[in-house]
C-alpha cells in the first residue's frame, strides 16, 4: 500500500510572534515500493516533512497514513511504521 500524506500542516512556534507554517502539503502520495528523493533549498521542510513520515513529529493537521492506517490514531503501533519506514539522517 502507498504512503498518503493528506492535508499535512506543522507550525514552528505556534502561539507565539515567531510562528512559522514550515509544512503544508495538500496530498502526496508515494506509491508502493517506490524510491523518493526530495530536493529543495535550505528551509523548505524537506526534514519535515520526512520527520512526519516518519512519525517523528506531530503535525499541526492533517495525517499519513501507511497501509491505509492513519499513523498518529492513538493506538497505532509504532513498530509497524519503524520496520517499514527508515531515516538515516545527514548529521
Amino acid at each position: 500500500m502507498p504512503i498518503i500524506v493528506d492535508h499535512l500542516v506543522h507550525e514552528y512556534g505556534v502561539g507565539t510572534k515567531l510562528s512559522v507554517k514550515a509544512l503544508d502539503v495538500k496530498e502526496l502520495v508515494i506509491p508502493d515500493g517506490q524510491f523518493v528523493g526530495l530536493i529543495g533549498h535550505t528551509g523548505s521542510g524537506k526534514t519535515t516533512l520526512v520527520q512526519h513520515i516518519a512519525a517523528l513529529l506531530q503535525p499541526s493537521s492533517g495525517t499519513v497514513y501507511l497501509d491505509g492506517e492513519d499513523i498518529f490514531a492513538k493506538g497505532y503501533d509504532k513498530k509497524i511504521l519503524r520496520n517499514k519506514i527508515g531515516v538515516v539522517f545527514q548529521y
